[in-house]
Formats: structure tokens, C-alpha cells, sequence
């Protein structure tokens, strides 16, 4: 295996490392087979759960896989005045869970291709038996390609080691590896914000629903990307965050904050910003922001349907974030606090440092320019 001057950085997936040479298999799931976490939906596929549908105020039936009505107007019970309402809503985030639907971007792994070679890769940091593992499990046009791809960045780009360098100077090889030049009618960066997460309640998987003294009524972070403001989405009465702590569709342990908004009606708005980590990662001190295995927390802004499935991404967050408290007790008990001042936005249509257009790594499609 000739080795890249870097190990590329190639999307992890909203922060979840893809293991080597693998195709993200789980052999805790069978095919086929439904669960249900809270009132999230999930389908096993290719031994991976994944996310299929939130039940909301329905009964999530993992033995039907269906979501199916039950007598009486239950789950109702977060009703405490319309800012509990909104908890209801909200409660597409408890899938939050759905901040791992980031995962979908295991859509990059698949197959035996140099992409598939580098996706894997992005999960090794600098494990050489890992990084061997990954090429040995690719086929041997990819393994050619990469080699090809290597070749190329050693002799032109050792003094600029740069994504944008292999584009210039390895054009060919750099496609045949799915490293392609950005959208540039998205800027880079897209924008700038900032995060000021401050939540004194811990929602987990034992809350069915959103009441109001788990959420926090104010957004936690903060950015323009063209006309849309994040934080005060257009016909936005109020917006509200919470973080949750518990098991996402591929039963890891995960910290996930969430943002939403509602209309006047009492109406989810389809755009929310999720951060996400793991649970191993959620300790006191500075942390990086981003998609590769450097970057313990991802944090994304997405548009969703009423059946909260990602319809496309407005941005993913480059920077830095400080901790500066977190206990993961359940309930009032609970607590997480953290800042940053540096926040970039990037389009995934449009990310320079990963190598341009990375919407087919992550598995999503770049929502319109705003």
C-alpha cells in the first residue's frame, strides 16, 4: 500500500467513526427486524439500524413495525402551556437519535472503490493496521486507483499538502478516488456563529415526551448561511433547544443537543440544528467541531419533513468548542454548558478542507442556497 503524505480528511459521518474495512455491518441487529427507541421507528438494514419514522403521538410497535394509534389523547402530557407544546414537536429531536442520521452518510462506505478505501480511512487517524485493513478490503481497481492517487499527491504535493493541491495537480486521480472540486455558488465559508449551550435538565430515553422544564426557550447556537438565520428561521415564533443523552439507531452512547422552532400555530418548522457526540467525549475542556476522526463533536443544520427524515443539509460546523460543564445524571440533576466563539459554516456542496462536494460521503443533499 503506498501510503498519502495525510491521511485524507474524508467524511466520518457526523462524528461516528466508520470501522475498518467494513461495511458498518452491526451483529447486535438482524435484517428486517424493527425497534423502537421512545417513539423512533428504526428498521435493521445491512445489520445497521436505521431510522424509518417517528411515531410522535402514536404507538411505536416494534413487532407490527408500524406506528399505530392508541385510544384516548395521550403524550400530551408536555401540553404545559405552548411553550410545553413545543416540547411535542421537539420531540423529533429525541430521536435525536435523528442527529445520528448524520449516519447516513455509511452511504460513503459502501462498495470496494478508492472512495469507499479513504471513507474507511477517516476513521483510522494514524493506526497503520488500520489503515492497511481499509486498502486490503478494497477491490483492486480501488486499491490501483489509491495507489495511483498516491503516487501523484507524493510527487506534486509534498510541499503543499492540501486537498486543493490534489485537485490541481491530481485531477484524474483525485475523481477516481471521489475527491471532486465544491459547488462554488455556496460561499466558503457559508457563514459564521457561535455556540452558547446552557441546560440544566439531561432528557433520556426513559422521557416519552418533551415537558417544559426540559427545554430551554432561547436557540444554543447561532449563524447566518445566506438569508436564513439558524437561530430565527423564517415565520419562527419561538425557538427552543434541550440535550439528550442515550442510545442512538447503532446503540453507541450519545450526547445530542438539538434546536427547533415552531410557527404561531404551534407548527414545527422543517430546519434544526443538531450537535452531536459521544458520550465518551462529553468531559470538561476544549474539543474540536467537524467531520473527521479528529473532531469529537459534529454539529449540522438540516431540513426535515413532518416525518422528520432528513430531506437535505444546509451546513456542518469547523471549529472549536469549549465544555465547561456536563453531568450526564438523568433529569433536573443533569446539566451541559459549553461555548465558541469560531464556528465556520460550510455547505456540503462546498467544504474546501474536505475536498469540495462531500454530499455523497455524507449520504445527504445540500438543501438550495439561501
Amino acid at each position: 500500500m503506498k501510503k498519502l503524505l495525510i491521511t485524507m480528511m474524508l467524511i466520518m459521518a457526523a462524528a461516528f467513526v466508520i470501522s475498518c474495512g467494513s461495511d458498518d455491518s452491526d451483529d447486535s441487529c438482524t435484517d428486517g427486524a424493527f425497534l423502537c427507541q421512545t417513539s423512533a421507528l428504526h428498521q435493521c438494514e445491512a445489520g445497521v439500524w436505521k431510522l424509518i419514522q417517528d411515531c410522535g403521538d402514536k404507538t411505536c410497535n416494534e413487532q407490527t413495525g408500524k406506528c399505530e394509534d392508541e385510544g384516548g389523547d395521550t403524550g400530551n402530557t408536555g401540553d404545559t402551556g405552548n411553550t410545553g407544546n413545543t416540547g411535542n414537536t421537539g420531540n423529533t429531536g429525541n430521536t435525536g437519535n435523528t442527529g445520528d442520521t448524520g449516519n447516513t452518510g455509511d452511504t460513503g462506505n459502501t462498495g470496494d472503490n478508492c472512495e469507499a478505501i479513504l471513507t474507511c480511512m477517516s476513521g483510522c487517524s494514524q493506526d497503520e493496521t488500520c489503515l492497511q485493513t481499509c486498502f486490503d478490503a478494497g477491490s483492486t481497481q480501488g486499491q490501483t486507483d489509491y495507489n495511483a492517487l498516491s503516487e501523484c499527491v507524493n510527487t506534486n504535493c509534498s510541499s503543499d499538502n492540501t486537498v486543493a493541491c490534489y485537485l490541481d495537480k491530481c485531477p484524474t486521480q483525485s475523481e477516481a478516488c471521489g475527491i471532486k472540486g465544491g459547488n462554488t455558488e455556496y460561499p466558503a465559508p457559508y457563514g459564521t456563529g457561535t455556540i452558547n449551550a446552557a441546560f440544566n435538565y439531561m432528557v433520556t430515553d426513559a422521557d416519552s415526551q418533551l415537558t417544559q422544564e426540559m427545554v430551554t426557550m432561547s436557540a444554543f447556537a447561532t449563524g447566518t448561511l445566506g438569508t436564513l438565520d439558524i437561530a430565527n428561521p423564517p415565520t419562527a415564533a419561538v425557538t427552543f433547544s434541550y440535550v439528550y443523552n442515550g442510545l442512538n439507531s447503532k446503540n453507541e452512547r450519545i450526547i445530542n443537543a438539538a434546536q427547533a422552532s415552531q410557527d404561531s400555530n404551534n407548527a414545527a418548522l422543517d430546519t434544526s440544528t443538531q450537535m452531536v457526540m459521544a458520550e465518551a467525549d462529553a468531559a470538561i475542556g476544549t474539543v474540536n467541531v467537524g467531520l473527521t476522526a479528529e473532531d469529537p463533536v459534529a454539529l449540522y443544520v438540516i431540513k426535515s419533513d413532518s416525518s422528520n427524515n432528513i430531506v437535505c443539509m444546509h451546513a456542518f460546523a469547523i471549529g472549536t468548542m469549549n465544555i465547561t460543564a456536563v453531568s450526564l445524571t438523568a433529569g433536573a440533576s443533569g446539566n451541559f454548558a459549553a461555548t465558541s466563539s469560531d464556528i465556520k459554516w460550510y455547505s456540503p456542496a462546498n467544504a474546501p478542507d474536505y475536498g469540495g462536494d462531500i454530499s455523497s460521503q455524507l449520504g445527504v443533499t445540500a438543501c438550495p442556497k439561501q
